[in-house]
């Protein structure tokens, strides 16, 4: 492995001694003044350390990340660790061409917990902070943080589960945040794997595209935020009996309304429980406005279990009228718990 001449860690994978504390990071093959990257702040659990935990995000140097993972001294996060860890991260920003606006804190486990203390910190200010295994649906967090003004402009928070069990407790701290940080969601993967210890494996994907779309990095149509199908009738063959619900179709195109749908309104907890209850179809308007009669995209095309075209809005569409035309043919019209 080669040590770039002006950088002071290795490109790829290394554990360095940084403020004290071992650290595990990852590094892309090159880095350039010209072109700032992100950092991921990576806090593991009580059962694993960081060598372990950059498995999950190996490929993320590739896609402008710097991965930091210190390694606490005991099983768990103390104040001594956290104020620690804030320092290593500190200092490997301001030692690499790091972007200090895309700062993302991911803590795991009992990690996960400690993220409330530096997924909030004033002089981090980080973009994201995300919750694995839990950490976010503790009793202490559901009765009430303190979160800085700041938070509700900038700060996007995701919650990942392994699996179902104990989801519920974690789903209480959603609510909790809404209105108090710019998004928040809670996503549980969709099949136990057996052996994934703290970590769901299957959901590392997705993180790395929300916190893409948190940077403001946009391809029209690449959206996780629903199971998209790739045609109508395929949905339609999905849906079941009418009474379960329809279909909204979206319609996308490389403009900033698009890019303002896929990293922000789709987002929203309503638009999003109102959504899933529905059978969603992504399309790119050039080929497909004509077959549903719009000449302004992006567009929401809703359309009843029928097939039949309900409503449609286009252009500059917000979370409330976007949440209103899913509600109108969702089988279930009631507002989250």
């Amino acid at each position: 492995m080669v040590r770039a001449k002006e950088w002071p860690y290795p490109a790829g994978q290394s554990v360095q001694t940084i403020e004290g504390l071992k650290t595990t990071l990852l590094l892309p093959k090159s880095l350039s003044h010209d072109k700032p990257v992100a950092i991921v702040l990576l806090l593991h659990d009580s059962e694993t350390r960081g060598t372990e935990l950059v498995h999950f995000f190996r490929e993320w140097p590739a896609n402008g990340y710097v991965v930091c993972a210190p390694h606490s001294r005991s099983r768990h996060w103390n104040s001594y660790g956290l104020s620690t860890a804030k320092k290593i991260a500190l200092r490997v920003i301001k030692e690499l061409p790091i972007d200090a606006g895309r700062i993302h804190v991911v803590g795991c486990g009992g990690g996960g917990v400690s993220t409330r203390t530096l997924g909030f910190d004033e002089d981090l200010k980080p973009l994201t902070a995300t919750w694995i295994s839990g950490g976010g649906g503790s009793p202490e967090f559901r009765m009430g943080v303190i979160v800085p003004k700041w938070a509700k402009k900038r700060l996007g928070v995701l919650i990942l589960k392994e699996r179902e069990t104990h989801a519920d407790a974690v789903r209480k701290a959603v609510p909790a945040l809404i209105d108090k940080v710019k998004t928040v969601q809670l996503r549980v993967q969709p099949r136990f794997r057996r052996g994934v210890k703290r970590a769901p494996d299957m959901l590392t994907p997705y993180m790395l595209w929300w916190m893409e779309a948190m940077e403001g990095r946009f391809v029209p149509g690449d959206d996780l935020n629903f199971d998209w199908y790739k045609s109508v009738g395929r949905a339609l063959s999905n849906i079941g009996p009418v009474k379960n619900g329809g279909i909204f179709v979206y319609l996308y195109t490389d403009d900033d309304n698009s890019r303002r749908l896929q990293n922000s309104v789709f987002m929203d907890p309503l638009v999003r429980h109102y959504g899933n209850q529905l059978r969603a179809v992504k399309l790119p308007f050039a080929e497909h406005a004509a077959e549903f009669g719009v000449k302004k995209g992006p567009a929401i095309i809703a359309l009843n279990g029928a097939g039949k075209q309900k409503k449609t809005i286009k252009g500059k569409i917000n979370a409330r009228r976007l949440a209103s035309v899913l509600r109108s043919i969702a089988p279930k019209k009631g507002k989250p718990d």
